[in-house]
């Protein structure tokens, strides 16, 4: 999976980001806080709050207000946090799963799936599998027209695009892939790829990786 680009009001100044997704608030989740759960596993890998907002590239003043969910980092930005952290960008978004192991058959309600979106970008994304411990994940993206994700982006093992609804255009390894309803692709995620929306209608899309990459 990939994500959108960062604020430009998250860096520190004079790091030139990428406008994108606003600040605004607590994102939109069916879990617990967001900033709650980067606080702890930031004390729980030793980092002070200067510490790893000098590693994310980030002001501490931001940072801090992340943490108690006074604003809210784009997408790509809870990747960089999570990869300092040591950690899937997907535990902190759609929780921790500290339970059992996972049961052989999880049926997911669609009025029960773990969601997350940004109120400044607009794209909306849903798990579709019961948690992130399996050897797959299946997503559920909602993306806006003009909307795209940030730089291309690499990891670890495949993944796969259904395209339900709209088009979608999607870049692997430099090569350009038009998506309509019905089309799909399956690609080396270790190739740089990247997607947006280039129509004027709502794309509605199935994004498996395998294994779980968000």
């Amino acid at each position: 999976m990939h994500f959108v680009k960062p604020a430009a009001s998250e860096t520190r100044t004079g790091s030139g980001a990428d406008s994108g997704d606003r600040d605004v608030s607590a994102p939109r989740t069916g879990l617990g806080p967001l900033g709650g759960t980067i606080r702890e596993r930031r004390k729980k890998a030793g980092l002070t709050l200067q510490q790893l907002a000098e590693k994310a590239s980030l002001s501490i003043s931001y940072l801090s207000q992340v943490e108690r969910n006074l604003l809210t980092p784009s997408v790509s930005t809870l990747k960089r946090i999570a990869d300092l952290l040591e950690i899937p960008a997907g535990e902190l978004m759609f929780g921790d799963e500290n339970g059992g192991g996972p049961a052989a058959v999880g049926v997911v309600r669609s009025d029960r799936r773990k969601r997350i979106s940004f109120p400044g970008s607009n794209i909306e994304y849903e798990l579709l599998t019961p948690d992130l411990r399996r050897r797959a994940s299946l997503l559920w993206l909602v993306a806006p027209p003009g909307s795209e994700s940030g730089p291309a982006f690499v990891h670890e093992g495949e993944d796969g695009v259904v395209v339900l609804k709209g088009e979608l255009e999607i870049e692997v390894g430099g090569s350009s892939h038009r998506l309509s309803a019905g089309d799909s692709v399956y690609f080396n995620a270790g190739l740089p790829h990247r997607w947006r929306n280039p129509g004027e209608d709502t794309v509605e899309a199935i994004w498996l990786s395998t294994p779980p990459s968000f």
